[in-house]
């Protein structure tokens, strides 16, 4: 064979063993999984967690706000206060022009004079009857205007009382012609909506508003149960934590969110403003029998929840009740101890790892 020819040979073999492709060496088995080494924790007590949070908001107090507006028709003509001044309870606040209040309140003097007057008669005519020298029409045509006078001075009164008015002052009305605004509260002036001679129809926008301050009542929605001694704390933006006490609860669950609305104040007695929305914090440190674990030890069984509990080389289920989860934590009740060693993630634990 010519060179050339051995040559072409030799490349004719490598391209087709260049071409072939080695078999696959076999794959190696997977290497054995060995067990995670469980991580076992103690139940510790519930210092500062919290069985729950709800969202709360602070309601007014019913004497720490206050609109007064017109009643009647009327117009400004005096203002006595502005935005930021502090007032007193009682203390004028607007004047105000009111024709038919000021035409009560002469009524109702008039007939008080009439009233003054025909009682005077009424008691002259008794006394000589009695010694048999008054006429009974006499008498009786004074009771009846009596009783007229009084008629109309109860009608007076009662459109007095609508304006806010005693009959003491009805005098005082019909004299000056105007009606003084008081405030009904101590507080802060808020609002003046008010200028001197403007007319306002009654039932119009209020001319002053006062906020006042008054023991604080919250109210937040729950979603759970409580146990019993359960203390609660509430706190806001700017404002630390405020201890609170439960003064009552709604008797049935509203079917929209199936939450319970529940009430608290401050203790001891303190005022909040008024709207202020902050959290209220179900607190679990009164209660030694509730315990925190992992959320991730809670170990759920068809209705029941267990944690895992050590026992030499093995481990037992404890059942336990949930009452509330914070984060990475969940309190439970149950007959746990400090110096028990619960699994820190069930889950990781093998189902032949022991059992007692």
């Amino acid at each position: 064979m010519s060179r050339s020819a051995l040559l072409s040979s030799v490349l004719l073999l490598g391209a087709a063993l260049g071409c072939s492709s080695p078999p696959a060496p076999a794959a190696a088995p997977p290497p054995a999984r060995s067990s995670a080494r469980t991580a076992w924790v103690h139940p510790r007590p519930p210092r500062g967690v919290p069985l729950t949070e709800a969202p709360a908001l602070v309601l007014p107090h019913p004497e720490g706000a206050a609109a007064l507006g017109l009643p009647f028709k009327g117009s400004v003509t005096r203002i006595a206060v502005r935005p930021g001044q502090k007032v007193r309870k009682g203390e004028v606040l607007v004047e105000v022009l009111m024709p038919e209040v000021v035409r009560a309140a002469g009524e109702y003097a008039a007939a008080s004079l009439r009233r003054e007057a025909h009682e005077r008669r009424t008691a002259q005519l008794k006394a000589l009857q009695e010694q048999g020298m008054a006429r009974v029409f006499e008498l009786a045509e004074a009771e009846a205007n009596l009783a007229e006078a009084r008629a109309a001075q109860q009608g007076a009164r009662a459109l007095l009382k609508v304006a806010g008015l005693e009959g003491s002052a009805a005098a005082g009305v019909a004299q000056r012609g105007s009606v003084a605004l008081r405030s009904p509260v101590d507080g802060v002036v808020t609002v003046v909506d008010a200028v001197l001679g403007q007319t306002h129809e009654g039932g119009s926008a209020p001319l002053v508003r006062v906020a006042g301050e008054g023991p604080a009542r919250l109210e937040a929605r729950l979603s759970l149960t409580l146990p019993e001694d359960t203390a609660f704390e509430f706190s806001a933006p700017g404002l630390g934590a405020v201890p609170v006490r439960l003064v009552g609860r709604a008797p049935s669950v509203d079917v929209r969110d199936g939450t319970l609305a529940a009430w608290f104040e401050p203790e001891p007695a303190r005022s909040l403003p008024s709207g202020l929305q902050g959290t209220l914090r179900v607190r679990a440190d009164g209660l030694p029998e509730v315990k925190v674990v992992p959320a991730r030890a809670l170990l759920l069984e068809g209705r029941e929840v267990a944690v895992l509990v050590r026992e030499g080389e093995g481990h037992r289920r404890q059942p336990v009740k949930v009452v509330g989860q914070s984060g990475a934590d969940a309190l439970v009740l149950g007959p746990l101890k400090e110096s028990d060693s619960v699994a820190a993630d069930a889950a990781s634990v093998p189902v032949s790892g022991g059992q007692g």
